[in-house]
């Protein structure tokens, strides 16, 4: 699942190209895709008019009939009867004129058979296998043995003592057979239980028979066994005439397929499709008048005529309008975002994730208007999904707008069904209120209280105003409330599936990994303490930062926490994880130094990449240095003796970059420069560390490592009020205690006697 994620992720291929994800082309064609998908999702020319169901009231005003149509009968009772008709039908047959008998044939072929034998020395021999099949007869190996020693007299029966004899009784038995009415098609499956037989003189005149009277071919041979077997108890004799009369016994009435399925089609058009007809002018059903089935019938039969009568200019009309309405919906949308979040404007990546979403929940509703169930399905299309994710992956402000957007389309993708809109909505506002300051992933689970509160409300309001009756309404709370159950679920599901595919960082992902017990974080504490009490102290800087610009506070105090865990592969090589106060620096050259300073970033990534952080988050970790100078070493080379010096190149001492891209980002570089100075300071005062805060901002600034993060001079003048407020609570001075007072006193006493 994890694979085929990121090979969908790839496939957009809009975060790595930077032209593409903000490219108005692109963006309009997602809009235009979006449109049209939408549009497809309506209900076609067919559904003119919300559906009605017996026993609703007809809110609307008096309907007349603007013209005189026919009352269709229900489909269900038409179709009825159709299959009663076919089930009814009695079969036509024609009688078939007598033909010869193929007795005589059949018997000499057989005494053929019996000399050839005497000849051959039996009559199961190899070499009269052929003149066996010659006559058509399929007998087993006894069967032949016993009709030989038949017609040798070697074996003859007790009361048939010849061949000829035994033929004789045959030919009898298939005389009185033939007398009856055999039909050539089996039994079975004359489902009236009668037939009709045709008369030669006139196909018209046909009598009608009983199925009872008449025989097919099955039932004549096992007439023939019961005959033979009341004269011999021979079970090879009777076998044999059973299998001679299915060769010589012949139907004496032939089905007639064409004149079947005329004498039916006959039938099927006196099957009434109407059941009266409405003039014009004629009242259909006046405002506040129960829907009965009668109603009904004459309401699904107006619907009907009015489709036949829509021409081509009617039908361009409706998709006009349905165009119309949809591209309105999504126009007002795309102006919030141009104006109220122009950051979601520009990124056509985000833009596809809110029109999926957009499309998912027409597509909901596009199902719930196809269903063809009888429960209200429609409560089942989860319009809160689309509000949860929203607001996770956003904020509530677009969630509450977009479900504005939302409950209207499923509103346009129903016919109109503004109820189901309304339901919809206070469900969704309720769950965007439940989920807005969640903190973990399971948090989103209790939002099931705030939908089920949303959509029971609803439900009664709607069926209190339209004086539903108690079963109906309670119909409705059963699908409200499952929906409230799914829909958390439903999100759950795809808040991982848009975070793996899109790459964003959610706020709850965030809050996660700012768990101090996240592994990587117990190993920067294990491994390099004091770039780990640095990264903390890093994260409150600029947390408050960012909080004063409007920034993502959470984000830029995660991303602190993990800016610097490069430093774990060579803890001892930076200056805060050097307790033992010996400097391994002293003992290589500058661009030695540099060099594994620097690879702190590279390694960084890729032991971010290992533990699977955020791309967000790995951001960070190159762009908080920027492009900036490894100052210390580069001073301390160009410095070297003689002896030492070594050529000097700006770029073996400079960071490889990018420049901050984001505001998060340039704070983060500013915060941890900070921190790392005034920790050094030996005077913590306001005014000292006022002024050190102002250098090191200053100094990035002119360095234009802020150039590419748009923060204004107005941010920085805030960002710099922050740490200078979070630095003063750091560095806060205290009153001694008197034991302290009495131990400085007597030190200086000590230090102020002169010596003895």
């Amino acid at each position: 699942m994890s694979n085929l994620l990121s090979d969908i992720s790839k496939r957009l291929k809009l975060k790595s190209n930077p032209n593409l994800k903000g490219s108005s082309i692109f963006k309009a064609g997602v809009g235009i895709l979006t449109v049209f998908i939408i549009i497809l999702l309506l209900p076609g020319h067919h559904n003119i008019d919300v559906k009605f169901e017996v026993g609703t009231i007809w809110v609307d005003e008096d309907l007349i009939a603007p013209f005189s149509f026919p009352i269709y009968r229900d489909e269900s009772e038409y179709l009825a009867d159709r299959e009663k008709v076919k089930q009814e039908l009695a079969p036509v047959f024609d009688k078939v004129a007598e033909t010869t008998s193929l007795s005589d044939q059949l018997q000499a072929k057989l005494n053929e058979v019996f000399l050839q034998a005497e000849k051959s020395g039996g009559i199961n021999s190899e070499s009269l296998k052929r003149k066996r099949e010659e006559t058509g007869l399929i007998l087993s190996h006894d069967e032949w043995l016993r009709l030989y020693g038949l017609f040798t007299g070697d074996e003859p029966d007790s009361v048939i003592k010849s061949f000829n004899q035994f033929f004789q009784l045959i030919d009898r038995n298939i005389e009185t057979i033939q007398s009856k009415k055999i039909i050539d098609i089996p039994k079975k499956d004359i489902v009236s239980g009668k037939i009709s037989i045709v008369q030669k003189k006139n196909e018209n005149v046909q009598d009608i028979t009983p199925a009872s009277e008449v025989m097919d071919l099955n039932e004549a041979s096992a007439m023939l066994r019961n005959e033979i077997s009341s004269v011999t108890n021979d079970n090879e004799l009777i076998l044999s005439a059973e299998e001679i009369g299915r060769r010589l016994i012949q139907p004496n009435l032939k089905f007639n397929t064409d004149l079947t399925q005329v004498v039916l089609e006959n039938r099927l058009r006196q099957v009434q499709k109407t059941s009266g007809i409405v003039r014009q002018n004629e009242r259909i059903i006046s405002k506040h008048d129960p829907i009965t089935p009668e109603v009904k019938l004459k309401l699904d039969s107006y619907k009907k005529i009015r489709l036949e009568r829509l021409g081509v200019q009617d039908f361009v009309l409706q998709f006009v309008g349905k165009s119309l309405t949809v591209l309105t919906l999504l126009s007002i949308l795309a102006l919030f975002l141009y104006y109220i979040r122009r950051d979601i404007f520009n990124d056509n990546n985000m833009l596809i994730l809110i029109s999926s979403l957009l499309i998912l929940e027409s597509f909901f509703a596009y199902l719930s208007l196809n269903i063809t169930v009888n429960r209200p399905v429609e409560l089942l299309i989860f319009a809160s999904v689309a509000s949860i994710l929203l607001t996770i992956i956003f904020d509530s402000r677009l969630a509450f707008f977009s479900a504005v957007i939302i409950c209207f389309l499923i509103a346009a993708v129903r016919g109109g069904d503004y109820t189901i809109a309304f339901i919809s909505f206070c469900g969704s506002v309720l769950a965007i209120f439940s989920v807005r300051n969640a903190r973990n992933r399971n948090q989103i689970f209790r939002s099931f209280f705030f939908i089920l509160i949303g959509n029971t409300v609803a439900i009664l309001a709607i069926g209190f105003d339209r004086m539903e009756e108690f079963g109906e309404i309670f119909n409705r709370f059963i699908y409200g409330g499952i929906n409230a159950v799914m829909s958390p679920v439903i999100a759950f599901g795809l808040l991982i599936f848009y975070e793996r595919v899109f790459k964003i960082t959610t706020d709850i992902t965030l809050l996660e990994l700012s768990d101090r017990n996240h592994p990587l974080l117990k190993e920067l504490f294990m491994k390099a303490p004091g770039t780990y009490n640095h990264s903390m102290m890093m994260g409150n800087l600029a947390e408050k930062a960012a909080e004063s610009i409007g920034a993502n506070s959470i984000l830029a105090r995660v991303g602190c926490y993990f800016h610097d865990i490069g430093k774990m592969m060579k803890p001892e090589y930076f200056i805060e994880n050097q307790f033992d106060r010996f400097n391994r620096h002293e003992l290589l050259k500058p661009s030695v130094s540099a060099k594994i300073i620097i690879a702190h970033v590279k390694e960084g990534v890729e032991l971010a990449k290992k533990y699977k952080l955020p791309q967000s988050i790995i951001n960070f970790i190159p762009q908080h240095h920027g492009t900036t100078l490894v100052s210390f070493f580069y001073d301390k080379a160009l410095n070297q003796t003689d002896l030492f010096k070594e050529s000097v190149e700006d770029e073996t001492y400079r960071y490889p970059g990018p420049k901050p891209q984001t505001k998060e980002a340039g704070i983060i570089m500013l915060a941890d420069t900070v921190e790392a100075v005034t920790r050094t300071l030996d005077d913590s005062s306001p005014n000292k560390i006022e002024k050190t805060i102002d250098e090191v901002i200053k100094a990035r600034f002119m360095d234009g490592q802020l150039d590419e993060c748009e923060l204004t001079l107005k941010d920085l003048t805030k960002i710099k009020q922050s740490f200078l407020q979070v630095l003063m609570g750091s560095y806060h001075s205290r009153i001694k205690y008197p034991d302290q007072k009495k131990a400085d006193e007597r030190e200086m006493k000590e230090q102020t006697q002169p010596a003895k």
